[in-house]
């Protein structure tokens, strides 16, 4: 099975030592040379000739299949910790070899192997490069992704795929996938710009608007492009640092483009200098294009110019009713005291 990956010191594995829990037969221990639909190629002793053990034989259900292979912690170790510290392409390249190296397993149920392909495709994708993840993605056992890997996975290679159509410029083929994502455009819809997406999580939201701004952006329409680019920057902006970081960028590009802005137009000015702004006090300025960085100023806010002789408005309502409560607490006062000095004037003449 050919596999798109980089190259390693590590010659390919031709069995690897495992533990296999058997329905009946206990828990043997051994190699496994190969697997497939059918089940797993098992030898009780290194070298030599294995045997086909059916999956109906082992015990688990359906991808939960009890093969336990030894060398998982290990092998996955050094591109998971290239992964964890953001060495993107380092650890595509850790994960292909891992890939290639233990392509003997592919077939098994939840195989590492296949594990270490989705880490490598989502590796390449945190690391921008679309054309190896296209390469990879095409390559029959990016397959077994799908078919060999649980639940877990499949949500985020959806979207792994939807990058791939970047990295082989197939704006129609991105444009017919992200359909699947939109609501209908029917009744008052028919009225918005772009149609809205299904209700999903912000994170996958901002990765949509994304990649239809690409799509805008190549049809020539900068206005939906960059209202899908700010859309998608203030959904990641706060827990996708990567997303939020790509999408203002391609925001800042857009507007450095706007013919408004060569000439000087205060308005456009204002705008691209906010957005570089905010990048380089969220990011830094080390990601930023470097005919960007000019513009990561604060903005000049205008603000109204009050003359020196201008009235100021007084709030005649409170004005007027504050002494109002004032008298009418008055009038109760008088009241009271005239109550008080009348018992007074009786008891007196009592005595």
């Amino acid at each position: 099975m050919a596999i798109a990956t980089a190259g390693s010191a590590m010659a390919q594995v031709k069995e690897t030592p495992a533990t296999v829990g058997l329905m009946e037969g206990g828990n043997p221990r051994g190699y496994v040379q190969g697997a497939n639909d059918q089940g797993v190629i098992f030898a009780t002793s290194a070298g030599s000739r294995g045997n086909l053990i059916p999956y109906a034989q082992i015990r688990g259900e359906g991808l939960n299949k009890l093969v336990r292979l030894d060398a998982r912690p290990e092998a996955l170790a050094e591109p998971r910790a290239l992964f964890d510290s953001g060495e993107y392409a380092e650890a595509a390249k850790a994960f292909g070899a891992v890939a290639r190296n233990y392509a003997i397993i592919l077939g098994l149920p939840q195989n590492f192997a296949s594990e270490a392909l989705f880490f490598q495709c989502e590796s390449l994708l945190r690391a921008g490069n679309y054309t190896k993840l296209a390469q990879v993605l095409d390559s029959p056992a990016s397959a077994t992704i799908d078919s060999k890997l649980g639940e877990y996975y499949k949500k985020s290679h959806e979207y792994q795929k939807l990058w791939a159509f970047l990295g082989k410029n197939d704006i129609e083929g991105l444009r017919a996938a992200l359909a699947a994502y939109q609501k209908p455009v029917i009744g008052e819809a028919k009225l918005l710009p772009a149609p809205n997406f299904n209700d999903l999580p912000a994170a996958e939201v901002a990765q949509l608007a994304y990649l239809r701004g690409k799509v805008y952006e190549a049809d020539g329409e900068t206005d939906n492009a960059k209202d899908d680019y700010y859309r998608a920057f203030t959904l990641a902006y706060g827990n996708k640092e990567l997303m939020a970081k790509l999408a203002m960028g391609a925001v800042m590009l857009k507007l450095n483009e706007d013919p408004l802005l060569k000439a000087e137009d205060r308005a456009a000015m204002a705008e691209i200098q906010s957005v570089a702004y905010l990048f380089s006090k969220r990011f830094g300025s080390d990601g930023m294009p470097e005919n960007i960085k000019k513009f990561a100023v604060r903005p000049e806010v205008a603000r109204p110019v009050v003359a020196e002789d201008a009235e100021i408005p007084v709030d005649t309502n409170s004005a007027e009713e504050a002494p109002a409560e004032a008298a009418e607490g008055g009038e109760e006062e008088k009241k009271d005291d005239k109550k008080n000095d009348e018992k007074k004037d009786k008891k007196k003449g009592k005595e």
